[in-house]
């Protein structure tokens, strides 16, 4: 007979009114890598840290195979949405970007995987895009685009993929960690800016 057993500590930190949620950070131990993973937009407030959302679940099922034994998750945008958000709710989150840079200000930030798991949604939306050129020209001003990721699987090789997409069609294959290009989405982006 075998028994195992697994401890996480969960930290979720947000606004006083429970709208908004600037991090949830997952810890279940100390050895292995830290993964600092940005998505889209929370769906857990931080009175609801218990619960578990299935693009979490589908990172921690891999975490493993990625070599980590932390995630710290942080969105585009701070405000918790139940559903879908339409684009006209995704409203300029100047706070969210400021809480994420004192982040990658952190000592210790170098030892982290950075993976972009962004998605592909919102490619026009203006707002979405100013987010993505912040987040981007942040870490590239402080020296961090080399240790930048996406995840990728053997037939699935594309930049900034969200892990609910990669849990829902890639969950049985193995999710490997490819250098996410930042100064060349970064050019991208700001070209398509002047478009839209």
């Amino acid at each position: 007979m075998k028994t195992e057993m697994f401890q996480m500590n969960v930290e979720a930190i947000g606004s006083e009114d429970g709208r908004d949620t600037y991090e949830i950070r997952r810890k279940w131990g100390d050895k292995g890598k830290k993964s600092f993973v940005v998505e889209l937009y929370p769906t857990i407030c931080t009175g609801q840290c218990r619960k578990m959302d299935v693009s979490t679940m589908h990172l921690l099922n891999h975490a493993e195979e990625l070599g980590w034994s932390e995630i710290r998750i942080v969105n585009l945008y701070s405000r918790v949405f139940a559903g879908k958000p339409t684009a006209s709710q995704l409203e300029e989150d100047a706070g969210n970007l400021a809480y994420i840079e004192a982040i990658l200000e952190e000592e210790g930030m170098k030892e982290y995987d950075l993976v972009i798991a962004w998605g592909n949604t919102l490619q026009s939306h203006k707002n979405t895009i100013y987010a993505k050129i912040d987040l981007l020209s942040m870490i590239k001003e402080k020296g961090l685009a080399n240790q930048t990721r996406c995840i990728v699987t053997d037939t699935l090789d594309s930049f900034g993929v969200h892990p609910l997409y990669l849990g829902l069609r890639h969950a049985s294959e193995v999710w490997k960690l490819k250098k996410y290009p930042v100064e060349k989405v970064l050019k991208e982006l700001e070209g398509g800016k002047k478009e839209t």
